[in-house]
């Protein structure tokens, strides 16, 4: 047994060590600090998470129900439940995590699991797929520290969580090859698990997985005939239909109970064109990559390109653009040369893929009709890589077999060994990114420390139990308002106890439209001071909304200055002026304040 588990042991140890260097987090005090918050505007999404994860600690937003939040969206709860569930059973184990080791390090386990289940399954299935363990160990520690997987951390950790993909290509071959799936089978049960667990994870590579089973087995039927095998492929996908069902059972419950809610999930057009699958993307090194001439490269290609890919994600390294570029030549050699029937089914797969979602594809073309649920065709790039990897590790152990059967000595061996550690080597400085800075570190402690001290004063200021409302009005997600990132206004949720804050409700319902209106009453009849630079606030409008806000029983008014072009100082001058004069409660870095109300409702 020892023999057996000791590759498996040390891949997932190489890799831990690789996440390890990338995160910087190497102690118990490491784990607990944020992996992101301000510094990145790339990657605002990141207080949506932590927001998520407050809510889930406190026994809230429970995935696979509904999910309210109480204190949000004062003076009622926040419906987080209008939004579809693109991975339930990933948000379960986040939520496990956090609740067992804070928000901050369950998010880190959470992606350091990602990045160990990805380097276990690949070695799994390319074992499985008859791969020798010294080539399934360089495509799991390729795979295992994909690229893909480190561009997508720490805001997008659901997407982030790519570790099953590699199982789908069993699937793939099985619909597309004799005997097909035979019902009954152990092929077919493994498949259709696979299928379902599928359709609790990410419904980006659920898409992916239906779409291609589709293909190769539609193909298959149309050359053999075989209805069962076609069947069983069909009923594969409704396995996978399935495990997406039980994922967004909440949301559509909630629907019926509710009514739709066709402003909840909007997509616009322009981002499939933006974030679709570019070739050219998936030889664009990351901007955080060790070497500082691949670096440099690839921050001046996202300087002057016009659309750029999701976070930098589409790079396969140097190893897997190897893979992928052997996988062509082979492909186009046995073309040219009259093989056709003999180019592998790889090839096949990846063509439908580039077809399918590359900028301007088939899924550009939904998407024109309407159907935008897919924008992101570049995390295709990551399934591109699973394929290449597992192929070029086949490919890779015959070659191995077939120069061993010609020299039965131990050169072929060691020459092999050495060959495989340089492309380990390759994979660990090349695909491995630089870590944080010192300076990064240190922004991210402050900014964390800046908004709790925050959020204390703010409990020590204000009633327990008290409302807070929050300006400017920004709706929720995916919202931004001026110079407002679109989550900014969960930050004093995260580190409170007892608040009850304005924001932070899924858009779409007419209940919430009180609190624009209540804005626009604010700001009513106001004017700008073009000398000073000032939005002056009509005095009888902010007296007005006020007293709206004291009667709906709320105890301060939260302003967010970078959401205004004056920064704030005009409303902040005209709620002074309608008598609210406690001393404001300022935040560290200027760009927080809460004025508490301290004067009678007229």
């Amino acid at each position: 047994m020892m023999v057996r588990s000791w590759p498996i042991a040390a891949l997932l140890g190489v890799v831990a060590l690789g996440w390890c260097s990338a995160s910087a987090t190497w102690s118990l005090a490491d784990l607990a600090r944020p992996p992101a918050y301000l510094e990145d505007p790339s990657r605002a999404d990141i207080i949506a998470v932590y927001a998520g994860l407050t809510a889930g600690t406190e026994g809230e937003a429970t995935p696979f129900f509904w999910k309210r939040v109480g204190r949000l969206n004062a003076p009622f709860e926040a419906n987080w439940t209008d939004w579809p569930s693109l991975d339930e059973f990933h948000s379960l184990v986040l939520v496990l995590f956090a609740r067992l080791f804070g928000i901050f390090a369950g998010l880190k386990l959470t992606l350091l699991l990602g990045h160990l289940l990805a380097a276990a399954t690949f070695f799994g299935v390319a074992r499985v797929s008859g791969s020798s363990p010294l080539w399934s160990f360089v495509g799991g520690l390729a795979y295992g520290l994909a690229p893909f997987m480190f561009a997508q951390s720490p805001h997008h950790s659901g997407v982030q969580w790519a570790w099953h993909v590699p199982l789908f290509t069993l699937v793939w071959r099985w619909v597309s090859t004799d005997p097909g799936l035979v019902r009954g089978t152990r092929r077919f049960r493994a498949a259709m698990g696979i299928a379902f667990l599928a359709g609790l994870l990410n419904v980006y590579y659920t898409n992916i997985l239906c779409q291609l089973t589709l293909v190769g087995s539609v193909l298959r039927h149309l050359r053999t005939r075989s209805r069962p095998a076609l069947v069983a492929a069909l009923l594969v996908v409704a396995a996978a239909a399935g495990g997406f069902a039980v994922s967004n059972l909440d949301t559509w419950t909630y629907r019926v109970a509710n009514g739709a809610n066709g402003g909840a999930l909007v997509r616009e057009y322009k981002w499939l064109e933006i974030y679709g699958l570019k070739i050219k993307d998936l030889c664009i090194p990351p901007v955080t990559h060790r070497s500082d001439g691949l670096r440099q490269f690839g921050i001046a290609h996202r300087q002057e390109a016009v659309l750029n890919d999701e976070d930098g994600c589409a790079y396969l390294g140097i190893l897997g653009l190897a893979c992928l570029g052997w996988l062509t030549a082979t492909s186009v050699s046995r073309v040219v040369h009259g093989h056709a029937r003999d180019v592998p089914i790889e090839a096949w797969q990846l063509l439908w893929i580039v077809l399918v979602f590359t900028t301007g594809g088939l899924n550009a073309i939904l998407g024109a009709l309407g159907f935008t649920m897919f924008r992101a065709g570049v995390r295709a790039s990551v399934v591109i890589l699973a394929i290449v990897l597992l192929w070029a590790a086949q490919r890779l152990t015959a070659l191995q077999a077939a120069a061993q059967s010609r020299r039965p000595d131990e050169v072929v061996p060691r020459l092999t060994a050495a060959v495989a550690i340089m492309l380990g080597g390759l994979v660990l400085w090349d695909q491995v990114p630089r870590a944080p800075s010192r300076e990064q570190v240190a922004a991210v402690e402050r900014q964390v420390a800046a908004d709790r001290r925050f959020a204390a004063e703010l409990e020590a200021v204000l009633p327990k139990g008290a409302m807070v409302f929050q300006l400017p009005v920004m709706e929720f997600p995916e919202s931004p308002a001026y110079d407002l990132p679109p989550y900014d206004h969960f930050r004093p949720y995260l580190f409170s106890k007892h608040l009850r804050f304005s924001f932070g409700s899924h858009k779409g319902r007419a209940r919430e439209a009180w609190q624009s209106a209540l804005q626009a009453k604010l700001f009513e009849k106001a004017t700008l001071d073009q000398q000073e630079g000032i939005i002056r606030l009509n005095e009888a409008s902010a007296r007005a909304a006020v007293d709206e806000l004291q009667r709906l029983g709320f105890s301060a008014l939260y302003v967010n200055r970078r959401g205004f072009p004056d920064r704030g100082r005009g409303l902040e001058a005209a709620l002074q002026a309608v008598g609210c004069t406690k001393p404001p409660i300022q935040h560290a870095g200027g760009d927080l304040v809460c004025i508490p109300f301290d004067r009678k409702v007229d």
